[in-house]
């Protein structure tokens, strides 16, 4: 007898399913999905949540009779029976991470957090996207520990999202163009992950001091530029472990390590799991994933 597509039903329905789960957050589908050309569906409704984040490629979601066009590093968010759709633009390749869950009876401030919004932010390259690809190679491994840690990662990406979502806009001429600046140094150290941050080169940069841009830099992104350097690398390692023939050695030494035993170690520790079990959790035979040529 086929297993019910948890995700689809009433949150009820599914708690004996998801005994696993001690409490909620319970989630009742973590994958990811690599949408067939021209894909789409319209006029679905779910009884749960549901969070999706975009890996690669474009496409359209709508919810009502508002649509917006989503790409690598969206995030994006139904509520529970939200007429909603989803398209892959046609002649694009569309593929995302699909993350369901409720919290059954128990009170959640879900509004509190994310008023009312459906588009939560870009998070490329940002913890919010580790978090995302964390809890799908989690969720495919059995124990408590791992659903533990699947709670708190979805925790997070509402935590994280929700502060942008909240941030108020700059309104003074000053701080729109200190916003420039930080987003110059942000992009300075995705571009330079072979490096250690070299404090002169960034202030000269920006203009900025390295104090103002800790404080800020955190207070606009949630991290700080030390962690998210080593959270943009091991979102590199996984692309490039994902998507090139490169041997473990040479992805280690583009992401700054010159010794692979240092790099696997840190890996392991901000991850949980070393780069070929993070690797073997995503090529399962039952969800198996064709990422796009990015050489093309």
């Amino acid at each position: 007898m086929p297993k019910p597509d948890l995700a689809a039903l009433h949150p009820q329905e599914t708690l004996e399913a998801l005994s696993d789960f001690r409490f909620p957050p319970y989630i009742s589908l973590a994958h990811i999905f690599n949408a067939p050309r021209d894909w789409g569906f319209s006029g679905r409704i779910l009884k749960q949540y549901a969070l999706n984040y975009v890996i690669g490629g474009r496409g359209e979601f709508a919810v009502g009779d508002v649509a917006d066009v989503v790409e690598k590093g969206d995030v994006f968010f139904y509520r529970p029976f939200e007429v909603h759709g989803l398209r892959a633009l046609p002649g694009k390749e569309f593929i995302s991470i699909t993350v369901v869950f409720h919290f059954a009876d128990a009170p959640f401030p879900m509004e509190e957090l994310l008023h009312g919004t459906h588009w939560l932010g870009n998070y490329a390259g940002q913890p919010v996207e580790h978090h995302f690809a964390e809890l799908v190679a989690k969720y495919r491994q059995p124990g408590l520990d791992n659903r533990l840690a699947c709670q708190a990662l979805l925790l997070s990406i509402l935590s994280e999202t929700s502060r942008q979502v909240c941030v108020p806009k700059p309104e003074e001429p000053e701080r729109r163009k200190n916003l420039a600046r930080l987003i110059l140094v942000k992009n300075h150290i995705e571009n330079h992950l072979d490096r250690n941050l070299n404090v002169p080169e960034i202030e000269r940069l920006s203009g900025l001091s390295w104090n103002y841009i800790i404080t800020e830099f955190k207070k606009t992104f949630g991290t700080t530029p030390m962690q998210f350097l080593i959270w943009a690398r091991i979102s590199k390692a996984k692309e490039l472990a994902l998507q090139s023939p490169l041997s473990f050695g040479e992805i280690a030494a583009q992401v700054g390590y010159n010794d692979i035993h240092a790099f696997g170690k840190m890996f392991k520790k901000k991850t949980g799991m070393s780069l070929t079990d993070f690797c073997s959790s995503l090529y399962e035979a039952d969800h198996r994933i064709h990422w796009p040529n990015q050489r093309a």
